[in-house]
């Protein structure tokens, strides 16, 4: 599983954590994602992980479940 924007590319980060006492410890910085469903204008409903920056940004369009109408009672 990965974790990278499937449109920015953005993913992992890697670097270290400062404490106080000027101590480095390793961390890494995870992207903020988002598993959507999408549609690609041809029809074709996919699934992507994309960032938060990304979806703010109108890059996609969502797809909506459009729920049925109800049959009126006779």
């Amino acid at each position: 599983m990965s974790r990278s924007c499937d449109i920015c590319g953005k993913g992992v980060q890697y670097g270290n954590k400062v404490s106080k006492s000027f101590n480095h410890t390793k961390r890494t910085w995870r992207p903020n994602l988002m598993t959507v469903k999408t549609d690609l204008g041809n029809g074709e409903v996919r699934t992507l992980k994309i960032c938060t920056r990304c979806f703010k940004s109108d890059f996609i369009v969502k797809k909506v479940r459009v729920p049925k109408t109800p049959v009126e009672a006779k």
